[in-house]
């Protein structure tokens, strides 16, 4: 009796002292959260917000309080990479708190924007573009019209990098349906001007980028604008003269180095024309100082870039020790249930019932695998002779899913819990029902090279954890699993 005291009084003390924890950590990130959404400004007491992960960095604290830890995890991320530049580490706390699965939407989109953010300054483009897209479904899912707004114009320009004009196009469409504050606005333009820009039509860049700048709130909110301007002014005709007024603008205005590096190449270019070779030397000089500090920060931003790769191809490392963990602990219960069972029962009639049993479920189970494989073959021929080839409009996912729907309904459920993104998902469905089909005769009905399929296909298999070459038979599995 005396020890069962004190395992009861030990237990109290252990759950005390962890709540007592716990409520302090709230308190912090009930602060970092009022100071956020009031002043719009990240709380940058790094020691609270370490202490807040150390306290509840634990099996305990992820399982009851993994929004409280995610949302520091977030703040501490944005203090290294914001204030100390420590890319790296930064990219390690948004992995762990995407990992944590905030309960705010919002707060899991800007989890994703600011990994899209550290892979596109690396230009990264495929990688941020899976990360924006995250972040578009979590912003989506708050009824956020700004953040999802902000959000489609990242999609744009991450497209824009990678060339997807068509899609570009559809975006801006999408994107001039929000009206909104007028930062909004100047981004908007911002980002139309550079789909032109990336076109080479200079002169109509050049229109945008201007109707943009008298909405951006500050001079530096317009540095980009005045880097673009000066550049279209440059490669169009080559108009030094014009762009040398935007590079002052940014020497005078801008502390990154990128825009700096520009900035000195013009006016470098412009005293050569001039002949005047002081203001050379001293903008060369000017220059040099600069791209020191340009790649000292892109090599800061590259060693971030392998870890947001490998979180992507295996999100959760240690899933299977969890895995495991509950197939012991129900494995136990099953062997106590059995041992109950046979308590009461002679060893001789349990066997007969466990084989009896047995026999049963392995006629159930051909039988319903027949009869799905007949229902699976009925639906592929109904499907191919609709549709012998994918029409144009399936590269929209949510038309591609109404037309096949009837036919694929609780397949297509399954894949959509498989956590893709919507291209992933036209893939999958077109290579499952035009088995037949090349990968080249594939991509050419996505609108897209032969090579980007191949790799779309290489990332979705490792996103799956199964080879390219198991990618067929794990979506027929798919279909024999309804």
């Amino acid at each position: 009796m005396l020890t069962k005291h004190y395992i009861i009084l030990l237990l109290s003390l252990v759950l005390g002292c962890a709540s007592c924890q716990w409520h302090e950590a709230e308190a912090v990130i009930a602060m970092a959260d009022s100071i956020d959404q009031t002043q719009h400004v990240i709380y940058d007491d790094t020691a609270a917000l370490g202490l807040v992960i150390r306290q509840l960095d634990n099996p305990m604290g992820r399982v009851f309080k993994h929004s409280t830890l995610g949302k520091a995890y977030y703040y501490m991320g944005r203090n290294l990479e914001d204030s100390y530049q420590q890319i790296a580490e930064a990219a390690k706390c948004y992995i762990e708190a995407d990992r944590l699965h905030i309960d705010d939407p919002i707060y899991r989109g800007r989890v994703n924007t600011c990994m899209g953010y550290i892979c596109d300054q690396n230009q990264s483009d495929s990688l941020a573009l899976i990360f924006y897209e995250h972040a578009y479904y979590d912003f989506k899912k708050s009824g956020d019209d700004l953040r999802c707004a902000k959000c489609i114009l990242d999609l744009c320009e991450t497209n824009i990098e990678l060339c997807k004009y068509n899609v570009v196009e559809e975006l801006l469409v999408q994107a001039q349906t929000y009206q909104l504050d007028s930062t909004y606005h100047a981004y908007y333009y911002e980002t139309k001007a550079l789909y032109f820009y990336m076109l080479q039509e200079y002169d109509s860049a050049l229109v945008y980028f201007n109707y943009g700048l008298p909405l951006w709130q500050t001079e530096k909110d317009k540095c980009f604008n005045y880097m673009k301007i000066m550049q279209s002014y440059y490669f169009r005709d080559k108009n030094i003269e014009y762009a040398v007024p935007y590079a002052y603008k940014l020497i005078e205005h801008s502390d990154s180095p990128g825009f700096l590096v520009n900035a000195y190449y013009c006016l470098m270019q412009y005293a050569k024309l001039q002949g005047n070779t002081e203001e050379l030397s001293q903008y060369a000089h000017a220059r040099a100082d600069v791209q020191r500090l340009l790649q000292s920060n892109t090599k800061k931003i590259a060693e971030a870039i392998p870890l947001l790769e490998d979180y992507l191809i295996n999100p959760n490392p240690w899933r299977w020790v969890w895995v495991s963990l509950t197939c012991f602990l129900l494995l136990c219960i099953l062997l106590v249930f059995i041992l109950l069972i046979y308590r009461k029962k002679t060893s001789s009639e349990l066997h007969i019932y466990e084989q009896k049993t047995t026999d049963l479920s392995v006629r159930l189970s051909e039988q319903e695998t027949l009869l799905t494989q007949h229902k699976y073959n009925a639906d592929l021929t109904k499907i191919l002779k609709k549709y012998p080839t994918p029409p144009n409009r399936w590269n929209e996912y949510s038309l591609l899913k109404k037309d096949v729907e009837p036919y694929l309904y609780n397949w297509l459920i399954a894949l959509e819990q498989l956590g893709l993104t919507n291209r992933e998902k036209v893939f999958c469905v077109f290579i499952f029902i035009y088995r037949h089909f090349t990968i080249a005769k594939i991509a050419d009905y996505m609108n897209n090279t032969d090579r980007a399929v191949r790799v779309l296909k290489t990332r979705l298999s490792q996103k799956l954890g199964i080879s390219s070459a198991q990618l067929i038979d794990y979506l027929q599995d798919l279909h024999l699993g309804e």
